[in-house]
């Protein structure tokens, strides 16, 4: 089914930003844990949503790493 996967945490390692005209808009804050969901497979390159206050977040395993990490019953691990 498309709505399964893994439901957990990650931290946000590197802040995310977008800039709305004039203003710069802080997406994914440094250090600050965000609910996401992982799917996994064995055929295809895992998938990952990240959920904002204000937006959500698709990304690739390597888009992932480069900004986030998993956060496993309240420790901490690169994958």
């Amino acid at each position: 089914m498309s709505n399964e996967g893994k439901r957990c945490y990650c931290r946000c390692i590197e802040e995310m930003t977008m800039i709305i005209g004039k203003t710069e808009e802080i997406l994914f804050a440094y250090k600050e844990i965000y609910p996401c969901m992982v799917r996994r497979s064995d055929t295809e390159a895992n998938y990952y949503k990240i959920y904002g206050k204000e937006f959500a977040l698709s990304c690739s395993e390597v888009e992932f790493n480069e900004h986030f990490r998993l956060i496993h019953h309240g420790g901490m691990s690169k994958k």
